[in-house]
């Protein structure tokens, strides 16, 4: 039996907090009655290295809580 199905959690916690961020700055583009400059796949291109750092931090803060 093959216990691979186990390497999926990481990505896909990845994967839920970019798209948070993304409907996050989606939803102030709305606030501000601005049309959405770029799609999700374009969103994540020109912000890769920003997210993954945001996303360490969002690890360490929650093992602190």
């Amino acid at each position: 039996m093959s216990h691979g199905h186990h390497n999926y959690i990481r990505p896909r916690l990845f994967r839920c907090f970019v798209t948070n961020r993304y409907y996050e700055n989606r939803d102030e583009y709305d606030t501000d009655l601005l049309p959405q400059t770029h799609t999700f796949e374009e969103y994540v291109t020109a912000n890769l290295s920003w997210l993954k750092s945001e996303y360490r931090q969002h690890k360490k803060d929650l093992v602190q809580k």
